[in-house]
């Protein structure tokens, strides 16, 4: 089954569109297999409400671990599946918690592993501070996935302020890169994403 990756800076709102985006899809109740830096792995099901309410928040580092889902989708008369991962968030640089540093070394052999990427980027922060916020690792990650392909870029928070300047911002940078502008607020965005899957399965 193909391994669908959900990678970028933290706080970025990889989760919230995880959730949400499965949702989208009509899933009442997650089933979502954990997996750890550590190598242990565990089941546990939830509520889309209460998925929210546990896996989201506005700390940096939340996820720690892979969250991973089953998704099974129509496409003509039959159905395709793949697994939706949603990842550590990844920082440029060496981190100095131990902890967060193996975190992020599971994201990256996730991302070997993985054969669709979705590399979200956070456009509400890029022009309240500059360019400066698409750091070093968002252009290694978007040369490792423009080579390897099946990649996109997702502009996420679109329905923030500056949300809009940013995505055209990033459209500019990543001119050779598919980059579709995604919001949870108003799911703009998610149709496309799905089309995107679909055709890379």
């Amino acid at each position: 089954m193909k391994k669908c990756i959900l990678i970028g800076k933290s706080n970025v709102g990889k989760t919230s569109f995880f959730v949400s985006f499965v949702e989208y899809l009509g899933i009442k109740r997650l089933n979502i297999l954990f997996k750890g830096p550590q190598g242990g792995f565990q089941y546990r099901s939830y509520t889309t409400e209460m998925a929210k309410s546990l896996l989201i928040s506005e700390s940096p580092f939340k996820t720690k671990e892979i969250c991973e889902i089953g998704i099974s989708v129509p496409v003509y008369k039959g159905n395709k599946v793949f697994q939706l991962q949603d990842t550590s968030g990844i920082v440029d640089g060496m981190c100095r918690d131990d902890e967060v540093r193996k975190s992020m070394v599971l994201t990256f052999k996730t991302l070997e592993e993985a054969g669709i990427i979705l590399h979200m980027i956070d456009t509400s922060r890029i022009f309240r501070r500059g360019e400066s916020t698409i750091g070093p690792i968002d252009d290694q990650i978007n040369l490792y996935g423009t080579n390897r392909g099946s990649y996109c870029i997702l502009a996420s928070k679109t329905d923030l302020e500056d949300g809009e300047k940013g995505y055209e911002l990033l459209r500019k940078k990543y001119c050779n890169s598919l980059v579709i502008p995604v919001s949870t607020f108003n799911q703009r965005g998610y149709k496309e994403v799905m089309e995107f899957v679909v055709r890379n399965l």
